[in-house]
């Protein structure tokens, strides 16, 4: 029969060394610590405040619709253009509220939601409304692309720089056709006044 040492309960254990003593191999890879690059408080969304005019064409295009909608039978489509036109006037009146945006060396953080860089695509530059845009696309469906406001206080240059070492940059901002048929519909068919 083999013959069993147990150590007795009492005895006291072996102290294992402090953490900073354990060696760790990584091979090659050397983990970046986590550190905040860049942060800031600007709207959770681009905003402009627009003229008389805008609200006065949404509304003409929404009922002129709805009434050819009617004539046609087709109620469902009339609820959609009134809901439609209510999220429009609360998207252009209604400013949005500020957020935290922060930019790390382990993602973005956008409010409350955080984005780790395998989760993202690529990135470039935009301007709408007067304010200067970062576009980032996902590897989601949903949300797809998210888009950063930038704050004055920092160059474009500074933020392509830090977002480059993680994501490839787009010289050219890449557009979708439905992106290209609506600006050239606003460009032909302004909704404001052109000196607004």
């Amino acid at each position: 029969m083999p013959k069993f040492h147990a150590q007795h309960l009492l005895t006291e254990p072996k102290k294992l060394p402090p953490p900073d003593e354990f060696e760790h191999h990584f091979g090659e890879y050397d983990p970046e610590p986590v550190k905040t690059l860049l942060s800031w408080t600007a709207p959770s969304r681009p905003f402009r405040k627009k003229d008389r005019s805008f609200y006065t064409t949404v509304a003409i295009l929404i009922v002129l619709i709805s009434l050819i909608a009617l004539l046609a039978g087709q109620l469902l489509l009339v609820g959609v253009l009134l809901s439609f036109g209510f999220l429009v006037y609360v998207l252009n009146f209604v400013p949005p509220e500020d957020i935290r945006y922060k930019i790390s060396t382990q993602g973005t953080t956008i409010g409350d939601h955080f984005y780790h860089w395998q989760e993202l695509d690529s990135f470039w530059f935009t301007k709408k409304d007067g304010n200067n845009l970062l576009y980032i696309l996902t590897r989601f469906r949903f949300p797809g692309a998210l888009i950063i406001v930038l704050s004055p206080d920092f160059e474009e240059e500074q933020i392509k720089t830090i977002v480059a070492r993680y994501l490839p940059f787009h010289e050219i901002a890449p557009r979708s056709l439905m992106e290209k048929w609506s600006e050239g519909l606003q460009k032909h068919f302004p909704l404001e006044n052109p000196h607004s």
